[in-house]
């Protein structure tokens, strides 16, 4: 069987409340979740405090989850004091080629890794991002190295949280959110008071394809259902132009979000490599 899962997930504060220094009531919904969908390639976002004593909680959440082996990117830290670390798990069907992490160019931290999947020949290149919230220029500098990625001949998927809205998704409306968070979704005042969509529209350009678009679901909202937000698709499965064909389905999922286990849904793609010439 040559067909994968891709699962992207921003699991809030790591699972733990008091901004993961509590209670893990949520992760052990996460997990109970998670491995329901049985994930081969599972990029996790916001890992609070996951790489304490020696990664502990990172190991208990593959151990958990029956997954072969992580690897979590350690993030800078924010001007609250977080560290917002990623983590890519991978199952028994995939493998690690090599592994890294970029903080330079990145607000929080960008982990990469190249897999051996099954089907497909050569490595599956994975970037998973976790986007600047606060500020749309620094978005768009954060993907312009990904865009070489979409060449001919590379199989990529960039995915994860992009803090920026999917193309197709329809103007929320921003009203609704209060004046001091608004900086980090709108164009600069003198541009018009819509969405900053600079970020993945810079991707799509390059050529990266939304695995949303195939299946009509451009208009699914992934994250940001709380009070007084507005609920936006943010949470992306992007593919290079030659990973396209491989792609048999799609879907967003929300009981995370409906059993308050965080602020964001799941967000899953099949992929079947044995359609890649």
């Amino acid at each position: 069987m040559t067909t994968i899962r891709v699962v992207t997930f921003n699991a809030l504060f790591g699972g733990h409340d008091d901004f993961g220094l509590g209670a893990g009531d949520r992760w052990q919904g996460q997990v109970a979740f998670l491995k329901a969908l049985e994930a081969d390639v599972l990029a996790l976002q916001e890992c609070n405090y996951w790489d304490l004593l020696g990664n502990r909680r990172m190991h208990q959440t593959a151990n958990a989850l029956g997954m072969s082996a992580a690897y979590l990117a350690y993030a800078n830290e924010t001007t609250s004091g977080h560290r917002f670390h990623t983590v890519i798990m991978v199952s028994r069907r995939v493998q690690f080629a090599a592994q890294g992490a970029d903080r330079e160019r990145y607000h929080h931290v960008m982990g990469w890794a190249n897999l051996v999947v099954p089907g497909l020949e050569g490595l599956l290149e994975l970037r998973n991002l976790h986007l600047d919230p606060f500020d749309p220029r620094n978005r768009a500098r954060e993907v312009s190295p990904l865009g070489v990625l979409a060449a001919p001949g590379r199989r990529s998927l960039v995915v994860g949280d992009i803090n920026s809205i999917g193309v197709g998704f329809p103007e929320p409306d921003w009203t609704r959110l209060p004046a001091h968070v608004q900086n980090g979704h709108l164009l600069l005042p003198r541009e018009g008071e819509v969405s900053d969509r600079d970020a993945t529209d810079l991707l799509a350009r390059a050529g990266f394809l939304d695995a949303s678009h195939r299946f009509k679901q451009e208009m699914a909202a992934t994250a940001a259902f709380g009070e007084g937000d507005v609920p936006r698709r943010q949470d992306l499965i992007l593919m290079s132009p030659d990973l396209a064909p491989a792609l048999v389905g799609y879907e967003v999922r929300l009981e995370p979000v409906d059993k308050e286990l965080s602020d964001h849904g799941a967000v899953c793609a099949d992929f079947d490599f044995s359609l890649v010439a």
